[in-house]
C-alpha cells in the first residue's frame, strides 16, 4: 500500500503525502473520523512512510523497517492506548519521558495516542506541554472518534485531519476481497460506516438468517393473513436477543422495500440485495409503489417507537398489521 492507493481516505492521503514531499510536515495530528474510518491505518502508514529505508515519503510496507512497524515493535514507534476507560496522567508523563529521549535508531520519534477524548484532564494539560514545545524530530498522532470532546486548547495546537465515514462503495469492494458474498457484502455496507462491524455482520450466521426472515416476512405480509404474525412470534420465541438486533433487522426490512421499488422503476443496478434479484422481481409484482413507500415510512416510525422502549414484539405486530390494512 502506497499513498496514492489508499482507497479509505483519499483527501487525506493526499494532503499527508503532500507534506512529506515538501518536509511540511506538522509536529503533532489529530485525526478525527468515526470508527472504522482508517485513522490508526493511516497513522502507521505515516509513521512507516518517516522510516522506510526503500520509498522516499512513502511506504514500501516490505522493508525491515515498515515490517517492524506492522508488528508493533519499533523502538521510535509507540502506540498508546488507554489504561482502562481513560489516558490517564501516568501514561502521558511516561510518554513524555520517553519523547525527551534519544531516538534509538534514527532522529526521528512517532507517537500514536488512540481515543484521544478519553484523556483524564490532568493528562490533557500534561500532554499540552509537549504540544506548546514539542522535541526536535518528534510526531504526535492524535486519534479520536468524537473531536468535541479533545479540550480547544490541544485541539488548536494539532494540525486536524477529517476523516469521512467509509463509502459502501468501499466497504463492500474490500469485503468481496476477502471472499465474503457481494449480496452480504453490499447490504452490509449499507447498514453501517464501520468496516469491523459489516465484516462481523456478514461472518456471523445470525445476519444472513435476519436477512432471510425480512424476505419471507416481506412476501407473507401480502397474503393478508396471520402468517406473518406467527412468523413474528416464532422469532422472537426462539431469539432471545431480538430485541438488540431489532434496529438491524429492521434496517434490512427498509432496504429489501428499496430493492423492490427500484426493480418496479427499472434501477436494478442499483440494487443492494442483488444476489435475490429474482426474489425481487416476483415480490415487485405483487406491491404497488404507493404500498412500499407507505410500508417504509411505517418501518421508519416503527424503529423510532422501538427507540423510544415499545415493546419489540407488539410493535412488530402492529407494523405488520399496518402494512397488511394499507
Amino acid at each position: 500500500m502506497t499513498w496514492k492507493n489508499i482507497s479509505e481516505q483519499p483527501r487525506v492521503a493526499e494532503l499527508l503525502a503532500g507534506s512529506l514531499r515538501h518536509d511540511r510536515l506538522a509536529h503533532a495530528y489529530l485525526f478525527a473520523g468515526p470508527r472504522g474510518s482508517g485513522k490508526k491505518k493511516i497513522a502507521l502508514h505515516l509513521a512507516k512512510s518517516l522510516f522506510c529505508t526503500e520509498l522516499a515519503g512513502d511506504a514500501c510496507g516490505e522493508c525491515l523497517q515498515c515490517r517492524r512497524i506492522d508488528a508493533g515493535n519499533h523502538p521510535d514507534v509507540h502506540v498508546i492506548v488507554p489504561d482502562g476507560a481513560t489516558l490517564k496522567i501516568d501514561q502521558v508523563r511516561a510518554l513524555q519521558k520517553e519523547m525527551m529521549m534519544r531516538a534509538v535508531e534514527s532522529g526521528r520519534k512517532v507517537y500514536v495516542l488512540e481515543h484521544a477524548d478519553r484523556m483524564t484532564t490532568q493528562a490533557a494539560n500534561s500532554l499540552l506541554k509537549f504540544l506548546e514545545e514539542p522535541p526536535a524530530g518528534v510526531t504526535a498522532i492524535l486519534l479520536t472518534e468524537n473531536s468535541h470532546a479533545v479540550l480547544p486548547t490541544i485541539l488548536s495546537r494539532c494540525q486536524v485531519m477529517v476523516f469521512a465515514p467509509l463509502s459502501p462503495e468501499v466497504i463492500a469492494g474490500r469485503l468481496q476481497a476477502e471472499g465474503i458474498a457481494p449480496g452480504l457484502a453490499r447490504t452490509a455496507s449499507h447498514i453501517t460506516t464501520h468496516l469491523e462491524q459489516a465484516r462481523e455482520y456478514c461472518q456471523s450466521e445470525w445476519f444472513a438468517q435476519l436477512r432471510n426472515i425480512v424476505i419471507q416476512l416481506v412476501s407473507e405480509m401480502k397474503q393478508r393473513n396471520s402468517l406473518a404474525l406467527m412468523t413474528i412470534q416464532d422469532l422472537f420465541g426462539k431469539n432471545d436477543s431480538l430485541k438488540e438486533e431489532l434496529p438491524l433487522f429492521l434496517d434490512l426490512l427498509i432496504l429489501w422495500l428499496r430493492d423492490i421499488l427500484y426493480v418496479q422503476v427499472g434501477r436494478e443496478t442499483r440494487l443492494i440485495n442483488s444476489d435475490q434479484q429474482d426474489v425481487l422481481s416476483r415480490q415487485a409484482l405483487v406491491w404497488t409503489r404507493a404500498e412500499l413507500l407507505h410500508g417504509i415510512d411505517l418501518v421508519m416510525e416503527t424503529r423510532k417507537r422501538i427507540e423510544r422502549n415499545a415493546n419489540p414484539q407488539l410493535a412488530l405486530e402492529r407494523l405488520v398489521l399496518q402494512i397488511q390494512e394499507g
